[in-house]
Parts: structure tokens; C-alpha cells; sequence
């Protein structure tokens, strides 16, 4: 049995749960919106293993029962691409019910992906420390609220630059002009991130469990993800990784604790691959074919092994 955590009308969620009901897969939907109310849990510890069951009014499903649980925890106003965003409205990161997320962290089965793993991605700083072990590239970076340092990296870098920001709440990435000069001052309420500009082609991977699905993502405007709105097209071809990138992009997964990431990787023409960010709840339905799905069929099958 397949537990799926989240708001029944997000769509990645719902896409999810409408793959699952055709591959005659069984799951219980529970919905993050409205719990606890409407939910309960029966909880005990036994050799630091949760054990009990959770049950709506017309369902219940003993923890031992369960393959595998799909946790998506994000605001319901979050459109179907990339990211995490919550548009200024609400929270960024919508509170998990404690009781809930100990038992998700704990689970033998699993779980896509425990809450405690999602941290990493709430600090890109952080995450690219870990990023950069793992034979991946990563931009010259500078993390600061200092105009005068902004100024300087910007002459370093040959004057290509992007800027974003620096927590785990989507931005927009904007490449830095000399106009924009003059709104540095406002650094001092809150410091950015700010990178040098890698040409190439991005790449987004998927890894689950051990599997990899990576397309390439055709376009010219910096950031893809909202191509349309400046005016760019947008298209995404298949894409075949080298050997060790693939098994680099498995590595990175497990070693944030993740059974289920979004890897966002750039190739140069040189053919060298910079990482820049590992999604921690990746919104895989932006890089799908809706007549050919074959990440959320991918994600429903690993979800319904009883292995973790």
C-alpha cells in the first residue's frame, strides 16, 4: 500500500495519484491541507520504530502495511513548474505536523522524501558545499551585502553574472547589468547570492532510487522556467549523461538522504557539467510528456516495493 502525503489539488500531486490509480496501484491519499484535523494517528515506539497505524474517516493503514509514502508538502498556490515558490503569500515552507513528519523520518519503507532530508535545499550556499564532493563544477560564488564586493566580482567575472537568491524560496535568476548599479544599496537589508554566468545547455535530472531520467532543456533565456513570459521558446529533448555524471547525480541523492531529487546541471560546450541546485521536491511535471510520463510512472512503480 502506497501512502500519498500532500494537497489533493496540487498538481504534481494529483498527476501522481491519477498515475497510480492506472497502473492499479493501491494508495491512500492523505491530505496535508486539512491535517490533522480529519486524520489520526495511533502512535507507539518500539526499538526507535514507529508503530500504530493512520486513519481517516473511511480509511486505515497500519505503518507495516506500507510500501512506500510520497511526502509533498508545498502551498497550493505553487504552479505546476519548478521550485517551491510561495509567490509572498503565506509560508514559504508550510508547517508539518511533528507527530507526522517523526514517523515519515522513521519508517523502514520508502519515503519520497523524509522531511529532515528536504533541509539541505533551504540554503543553496549549504547545499553546494555538498554539491561540489561529488565531481561536480560549481560557479564562482559570491554570498554577500556588501556593494562594493558585488562590484568587484562583477569586474572579475568579466562582467557575466547572475544573481539569486540565496534561500530555498524559488527566484527568479536575473543576469546583472551595469544598471543595476544602482540598486546594490538595498543588499544591506539582505544579502544575495551572486554567480558567474556558465554558458551551455541546461540539464534537469531526475534520480529515483537508483534510476536517472535527464532531459535538456533548449532555450535562450537565462532562466527557462519562465521562458514564455520574456518572450523565448522552450523546448526539452531527451538527454544521455556520461557514465559518471549519471552515477554522480545517484551518489549526490543518497548522500543528502534522498531517495528522489531534481538536479539542476549545465554542460559547457567544452563539455564540462556544473551542478547548481538538488531539488529536494522536485516538480516533475513541468519536464514530463503528459502522453508518455515516464518519470511519474517511474516514481508510482519504486513506490510500490516494499524494499527502502
Amino acid at each position: 500500500m502506497v501512502l500519498v502525503c500532500g494537497h489533493p489539488y496540487e498538481p504534481v500531486t494529483a498527476f501522481l495519484c491519477s498515475r497510480l490509480d492506472l497502473l492499479k496501484i493501491d494508495y491512500r491519499r492523505l491530505d496535508l491541507g486539512g491535517f490533522p484535523r480529519g486524520a489520526d494517528l495511533d502512535l507507539t515506539w518500539i526499538a526507535g520504530r514507529p508503530c500504530g497505524s493512520i486513519s481517516t474517516h473511511d480509511w486505515r493503514i497500519e505503518f507495516d502495511e506500507l510500501s512506500g509514502v510520497y511526502f509533498r508538502n508545498v502551498e497550493l498556490h505553487e504552479s505546476e513548474e519548478e521550485g517551491e515558490k510561495a509567490d509572498g503569500k503565506g509560508q514559504a515552507y508550510p508547517e508539518t505536523d511533528a507527530r507526522l513528519a517523526a514517523v515519515l523520518n522513521n519508517l523502514p519503507c520508502n519515503v519520497l522524501n523524509r522531511p529532515v532530508a528536504t533541509y539541505s535545499n533551504r540554503s543553496k550556499p549549504y547545499q553546494a558545499l555538498l554539491i561540489r564532493r561529488f565531481g561536480f563544477k560549481i560557479p564562482e560564488t559570491l554570498v554577500t551585502n556588501d556593494p562594493e564586493a558585488v562590484a568587484s566580482f562583477f569586474v572579475e567575472c568579466g562582467e557575466k553574472v547572475i544573481f539569486k537568491s540565496i534561500g530555498g524560496v524559488r527566484s527568479t535568476v536575473h543576469p546583472m547589468t551595469k544598471d543595476d548599479f544602482g540598486r546594490l544599496e538595498l543588499l544591506e537589508n539582505c544579502p544575495a547570492q551572486f554567480q558567474e554566468y556558465i554558458a551551455g545547455e541546461n540539464i534537469r535530472v531526475h534520480v529515483i532510487g537508483e534510476q536517472w531520467f535527464a532531459v535538456r532543456i533548449q532555450c535562450e533565456a537565462v532562466d527557462y522556467r519562465y521562458a514564455g513570459e520574456e518572450g523565448y521558446s522552450l523546448s526539452m529533448v531527451p538527454a544521455v549523461l556520461p557514465e559518471d555524471i549519471s552515477a554522480n547525480c545517484i551518489r549526490l541523492t543518497k548522500e543528502l538522504g534522498l531517495a528522489l531529487s531534481g538536479i539542476d546541471l549545465k554542460e559547457t560546450p567544452s563539455g564540462e557539467y556544473y551542478c547548481f541546485e538538488v531539488n529536494t521536491s522536485p516538480a516533475f511535471l513541468f519536464y514530463e510528456s503528459p502522453a508518455r510520463p515516464i518519470i511519474a510512472d517511474a516514481l508510482a512503480q519504486f513506490l510500490a516495493q516494499r524494499e527502502a
